[in-house]
């Protein structure tokens, strides 16, 4: 379980200035998945940015 229930985070490295679309799962114990609805997400890396950076905190759809 996450340390910061019901916040989760996943830390990805990617190139930067890269933009790149997501969605987010629900998994049950029975492992049956839920895709949330609605269009996917998408974010582009900063392009003068070597370091880290946060993205926004999103919510189910």
């Amino acid at each position: 379980m996450n340390p910061n229930y019901p916040v989760w985070f996943l830390p990805v490295s990617v190139p930067k200035g890269t933009t790149f679309e997501f969605k987010f799962i629900k998994k049950d114990s029975s492992g049956n998945v839920v895709w949330e609805s609605g269009s996917n997400r998408s974010y582009t890396s900063p392009s003068s940015s070597t370091g880290t950076a946060d993205t926004s905190v999103y919510n189910w759809q």
